[in-house]
């Protein structure tokens, strides 16, 4: 009888163990995601910049105003269509 309520006290901790390991993990993940959106968004960030150092401030602020004038989706199909 004593063994028993040890393997039953031996269970509920490895349980909560594997609930404590698997709490960390999603907390790692989570951090994880962010830190992917942030790399994303700064890479964004960097590609932008560069782009609007090879057209030029004023060329670049020019043709986003002219996109969002005719709905950007319509915009980039031109622009594709232009540049074959």
């Amino acid at each position: 009888m004593v063994f028993q309520g040890l393997e039953e006290c031996a269970m509920v901790s490895k349980l909560e163990r594997e609930r404590s390991a698997l709490a960390a993990a999603e907390k790692e993940l989570e951090e994880r995601r962010q830190k992917l959106a942030e790399l994303e968004r700064e890479e964004a960030e960097r590609e932008l910049n560069r782009l609007i150092k090879k057209v030029g401030q004023d060329t670049a602020i020019a043709l986003l105003e002219l996109a969002v004038k005719v709905k950007p989706k319509v915009a980039i199909s031109a622009l594709e269509k232009l540049g074959g």
